[in-house]
């Protein structure tokens, strides 16, 4: 601005020029006597519109005509007036300039900002690295009254039957969510398979969506599938082929990790389960440094990373009976791990959620008088989500204010519960809810407000 100021410095002179040429037209007369004076003096008096008379330090008359000083005064006007438009000019300039160059810096900052959020989204920052999580201020569910929409829309086995073609499933348990990929993964037990289902495909709604079979070979009843976002590879708990006889009544499990597109996969490690093992849900999940829980009717292990998969530790549950203490676990079908490492366990017998803290002895009811609660997951404001089997419900829990509400109710127009009995609830990056039940999987769409 101060230079394009400067640059008018040679239009300010030439006005002052014109100023001082004009100047020089005055008429200066010096009063050499008494009569030259009283007649200029006479001539003033008859024309003293036209003249003004100025003394100087010598007693000198200086006569300047009026009309010269209404030039001057004109051309200093005019000077000035183009020297204020020009400088009004620029200024305007500046403004349109800075305005440009602000909406252009928005713009940089808010495609920066699309761009971390779309990271946030597709990447978890949960230690499962299955759940997504946001920042507060990109969460896409009102931390307030959030609403879904229901019925759900069937997105899997519109039909309901249990096959095993492409659009059908068979009992299945369990489910995955990749936002990165936008890919669904089904654990379908009962046809011994894991589907991938893709959430950008465009289907036709008297079948649901079309499955591709991504794992079969070798699986036995799978329950649980956790897959790295990153690399797309499958982390697959199963049953064994072989029926373990000691404990009478049990079954042992299995983890595989099955590479991308690779056609069989590897165990990772096997374990007996404890008596009735395979009676109800297991669930398996990794954390940020990939180490594998597993959930057996007791207990909850991790199995160590740093020890390639051969050692483990108990991270919840004490006693190898059915009971319900603070200490113990009966059953626990689903769990959610937090990005300090605190489990919160679906403790399906004996009716509960429980909080188990890293490193602790025994857990906290966060919320007991269940019916029989099966998924459970939770949303980027920290609210938990669980489901009740038997009454096909899906709860919000605010754990600041311990208060539980219903969300998702699986009604028909007039209001008829549609049963579907769901055994697994995710969240994806949308803020919808999906849910698995009756061999199909559910989508209830969160409503814009």
């Amino acid at each position: 601005m101060a230079r394009e100021l400067l640059d008018l410095e040679p239009l300010k002179e030439t006005c002052e020029n014109m100023v001082e040429e004009n100047n020089r037209e005055p008429i200066l007369s010096s009063v050499a006597d008494q009569n030259n004076q009283e007649e200029r003096q006479h001539e003033f008096n008859n024309d003293d519109d036209d003249v003004s008379l100025l003394s100087n330090h010598s007693n000198q008359g200086v006569v300047i005509r009026k009309s010269s000083v209404l030039t001057d005064k004109r051309v200093l006007i005019g000077c000035n007036i183009v020297l204020l438009s020009i400088i009004l000019l620029i200024i305007l300039i500046k403004i349109s300039n800075h305005s440009l160059f602000i909406n252009l810096q928005s713009s940089t900052i808010s495609d920066t900002t699309t761009t971390k959020v779309t990271i946030m989204l597709n990447q978890s920052s949960t230690t499962t690295m299955g759940a997504i999580t946001f920042s507060p201020q990109s969460c896409p569910i009102p931390s307030v009254n959030a609403t879904w929409n229901k019925p759900g829309v069937v997105v899997v086995n519109q039909l309901g039957r249990c096959l095993s073609n492409e659009n059908s499933l068979c009992n299945p348990i369990d489910f995955f969510i990749d936002d990165i990929h936008d890919t669904l993964y089904v654990a379908d037990t009962n046809n011994n398979r894991i589907q991938k289902y893709s959430l950008n495909e465009i289907y036709n709604n008297e079948v649901g969506a079309t499955g591709i079979t991504v794992a079969s070979k070798g699986l036995v009843s799978p329950q649980s599938i956790f897959v790295d976002i990153n690399t797309e590879d499958m982390y697959i708990m199963d049953l064994d082929q072989k029926q373990i006889r000691s404990p009478v009544n049990s079954l042992s499990y299995r983890v595989h990790l099955w590479k991308k597109n690779e056609k069989v996969g590897r165990i990772l490690f096997r374990e007996a389960g404890e008596y009735l093992f395979g009676r109800y849900f297991h669930h398996l999940t990794l954390d940020k440094e990939m180490n594998i829980y597993v959930g057996t009717r007791y207990f909850i292990k991790k199995w160590l990373k740093s020890t390639n998969y051969t050692a483990k530790v108990i991270v919840a549950g004490k006693n190898h009976f059915n009971l319900n203490g603070s200490t113990d676990l009966s059953d626990p079908v689903a769990f959610y791990v937090t990005d300090d490492l605190t489990l919160y366990i679906a403790d399906w017998n004996n009716k509960r959620i429980q909080r188990w803290e890293v490193n602790a002895t025994n857990g906290t009811t966060v919320i007991g008088n269940l019916t029989y609660v099966t998924g459970i997951t939770m949303d980027c404001n920290g609210y938990l989500y669980y489901a009740e089997m038997y009454d096909s419900t899906i709860y919000q829990l605010n754990m600041k204010t311990n208060q539980s509400q219903m969300i998702v109710r699986n009604e028909d127009n007039l209001g008829k519960l549609i049963y579907y009995w769901p055994s697994a609830i995710k969240i994806d990056k949308f803020g919808n809810i999906f849910a698995m039940g009756n061999d199909q999987v559910y989508k209830f769409s969160i409503v814009k407000k």
